[in-house]
């Protein structure tokens, strides 16, 4: 129902935006109408709303709607109110850079929200460029592939640092040797090999197994390819589908995950075959129907948890969603989208006329909207802070999950960079840690973490 509602409300959207009519814009379980006129400031959401990758249209709509409803009821009396206008690029990376460039052509437009093929941006930044107006891209990653231009911003956490944090605990905590890769063909699949390989470089794992696909079909043979390397840890990338997909292959042969020890290779390529099994921020998929076995790790920034942990900015955005959308849990990318429409109202508020908003949102200062602090510059157009990135894990029994609504916790060990005492940004210790210490005082232990998997290293699973 939710997904059917979303989808009516930006056909809606989208033909309102072709006749620049006024209107008002139903939306269900919504508390405060948002309507639209034809002086009313745009902002754009270019995202794949159709096909195998709609997921990232749809959450990136659901995030937005929410926000424009709040910009809007802070709209001072006789300011142009906002409009969010939705394209459907049907995962076409030249059908999206050609939609950008359209709503950057509109002289309404402050700002563009971007859930397509993070490839298909860079080409836009010309159009973006004389518009005057930064596009903020909400999944993948233009950070580590080094493609960020200075109207383009980042909310997702960069795969460089989701690798690093992977590598830290594959050499540090888990002590494995051999490492497998799997990830298909693309140039978001480039772009993780390449991180991958610069962060077990910094581990001074020098040699993965890699094998690339381009269809699932072609999984099993890859899986057994690695089987025959006995990699001890396998690095399966793509979407939560394809992750999905590795895994009941895995459970299909009896070589799930099970422990550490078992884990481990010994001899040839015979034999029982038991990998632990690591996937990047787009693994930790809502709606998952295939079982995770515990001890399956994936990375992403903290901010992932507004279902789960006690932060008061999770959790006003978290209690703002569910009411928006009639009990609906947020447990996609949708916080990515709020806080992307946020700072660009923030940028708009806080400019002069004819004002390049992309510069206004370089000084940005640590601001909270709904997820973690935010800080940008002239040289950081990242959203997401790389200390606040971190990995999550599928718990055993001792570690249940205080809500059902998704299967992952935070790995406590995994948000630290020595393994004992955390990275978690100083400001967030008192909500998410038992007898914090203060502020300025030493980063508490891990094992010290709430609603996580905070087990020592001697945990044979986790």
């Amino acid at each position: 129902m939710r997904r059917a509602s979303a989808v009516a409300v930006m056909a809606i959207m989208v033909f309102a935006s072709c006749d620049g009519g006024e209107m008002d814009v139903l939306r269900p379980g919504a508390p405060v109408a948002s309507p639209t006129s034809s002086d009313a400031r745009v902002i754009g959401l270019v995202g794949t709303l159709s096909g195998p990758e709609a997921w990232r249209g749809e959450d990136a709509f659901e995030g937005a709607d929410l926000a424009i409803s709040e910009l809007n009821q802070e709209v001072d009396e006789g300011r142009p109110r906002y409009e969010l206008v939705t394209r459907d690029d049907g995962g076409n990376p030249g059908i999206a850079t050609q939609l950008v460039q359209q709503l950057a052509s509109i002289d309404r437009t402050v700002g563009i929200i971007y859930a397509g093929p993070p490839e298909a941006l860079p080409a836009a930044e010309a159009a973006l460029t004389q518009a005057g107006i930064p596009a903020i891209l909400l999944y993948g990653d233009l950070y580590s592939a080094r493609l960020l231009r200075p109207h383009i911003f980042q909310s997702s956490p960069p795969l460089l640092w989701q690798a690093r944090a992977m590598a830290r605990y594959i050499e540090r905590d888990r002590g494995y040797r051999r490492i497998g890769v799997l990830v298909s063909r693309s140039p978001t699949a480039d772009t993780a090999l390449v991180s991958l390989r610069t962060a077990f470089r910094e581990q001074d794992i020098r040699r993965l197994r890699v094998f690339r696909y381009d269809d699932v079909v072609q999984m099993p043979d890859r899986l057994r390819r690695l089987k025959k390397a006995r990699v001890e840890a396998l690095v399966v990338g793509g979407s939560g589908e394809s992750f999905a997909e590795a895994l009941t292959i895995l459970r299909q042969r009896g070589q799930s995950y099970l422990t550490t020890r078992k884990a481990r290779s010994k001899g040839s390529g015979r034999g029982r075959w038991n990998p632990q099994v690591f996937g990047f921020d787009s693994a930790i998929a809502p709606g998952q129907t295939t079982r995770l076995d515990k001890g399956t790790i994936a990375a992403d920034s903290y901010s992932r948890g507004p279902h789960l942990l006690p932060i008061p900015s999770l959790q006003r955005f978290h209690a703002a969603f569910t009411e928006w959308w009639d009990g609906d849990e947020p447990l996609g990318w949708e916080l990515r989208a709020y806080d992307a429409v946020h700072m660009i109202g923030w940028a708009s508020k806080n400019s002069s006329p004819g004002a390049d908003l992309a510069l206004v949102l370089e000084h940005l200062r640590k601001e909270r909207f709904g997820g973690l602090t935010i800080t940008l510059g002239p040289d950081d157009h990242t959203i997401v802070e790389q200390a606040t990135v971190g990995l999550w894990v599928v718990p055993r029994g001792a570690f249940e999950p205080p809500s059902n609504v998704l299967p992952w916790l935070p790995l406590a060990r995994g948000f630290s960079i020595d393994g004992e005492r955390t990275a978690a940004a100083n400001e967030d210790w008192r909500y998410l840690f038992r007898n914090p210490p203060p502020p300025d005082g030493p980063a508490p232990k891990v094992t010290r973490m709430r609603y996580a998997v905070n087990s020592p290293r001697s945990d044979p699973i986790h």
